[in-house]
């Protein structure tokens, strides 16, 4: 999935490197900082959240995730981990950010994977497959909050057959 940076014309890919990835977030809010203001979207808050998930895991459990599909398995743990410690209590207090940019990140990898769109819906944020909305963000809660039984894998699968393609 390709999007365009409106001011200088160039397209990036989900699927780039998180170091490209990273670097056009900050090209673009150094734009809006100037004040091209256009360039603020859902996407880029989104993208910039998911960035920030994969900086936490990267420093608090040094794994390093991507958007390539492989990196779901490795967000699972990484769920796994943070569900036992927000139900013991013993790693965090309030986990709401952590949870908004966990379900940024899932909704990174199924827009770099599996295709679609960000969307802000009368229900909340949404990324929109196939026409469909897929809410990660009551996936991600859920996942955290209760220790659902279906695991992020099981999940992007799911949200897979929306599109009609196979890995």
């Amino acid at each position: 999935m390709k999007r365009l940076d409106n001011e200088s014309g160039k397209e990036f890919s989900y699927q780039a490197d998180v170091s490209v990835l990273e670097n056009y977030y900050q090209k673009q809010f150094e734009m809006i900082r100037k004040g091209n203001t256009d360039l603020v979207s859902l996407e880029l808050v989104m993208l910039g959240n998911a960035l920030d998930f994969i900086s936490f895991v990267k420093g608090s459990f040094g794994i390093s995730l991507d958007g390539n599909e492989k990196s779901v398995f490795a967000f699972e743990e990484v769920l796994d981990a943070l569900s036992r410690g927000i139900i013991n209590k013993n790693l965090f207090d309030k986990q709401t950010g952590i949870a908004k940019n966990a379900g940024a990140y899932l909704g990174f990898l199924i827009i770099a994977n599996i295709g679609g769109e960000w969307a802000d819906t009368n229900e909340g944020k949404a990324v929109i497959v196939s026409g469909r909305e897929v809410y990660v963000m009551d996936f991600i809660n859920k996942r955290l909050q209760s220790g659902s039984e279906l695991n992020a894998a099981e999940y992007f699968k799911a949200v897979r057959t929306l599109k009609g393609t196979q890995p």
